[in-house]
């Protein structure tokens, strides 16, 4: 078996897609009352509207992070925590998206792949 689909619940499911178009240039496969489809990937994100919202947050992996939160910051997005460097290897940075919805943005970190080699008897 392999994953290949979450649903998440948002009050206002006009606003979420609208704001996935023009903060993340996605748009909808599947459009109806209730319900829509976004695909990222391999992955499905379905957009259920309810009255209750999921917190979650959704990940992407990116090749630059520092571009691509001010990219998405200029096209309204409200930031959580600029690019940061963790001790792990990676870069991330945060977003509000939409309803109770973050958005992670993570890159490995440029030196990440020499630190691991070093390490490396």
């Amino acid at each position: 078996m392999e994953g290949n689909h979450f649903h998440v619940f948002v009050r206002d499911l006009a606003a979420a897609l609208e704001w996935f178009a023009r903060v993340g240039a996605a748009e909808p496969t599947y459009r109806g009352e209730d319900m829509a489809v976004l695909q990222f990937g391999p992955i499905l994100l379905i957009l259920d509207q309810d009255e209750e919202e999921t917190v979650t947050t959704i990940g992407y992996a990116t090749a630059d992070c520092d571009a691509d939160f001010r990219s998405m910051v200029g096209r309204g997005a409200q930031g959580i925590e600029e690019p940061t460097d963790r001790s792990w290897g990676v870069r991330v940075a945060y977003l509000k998206g939409p309803g109770r919805i973050t958005v992670e943005l993570e890159q490995e970190a440029p030196d990440a792949t020499a630190r691991s080699s070093e390490s490396v008897p």
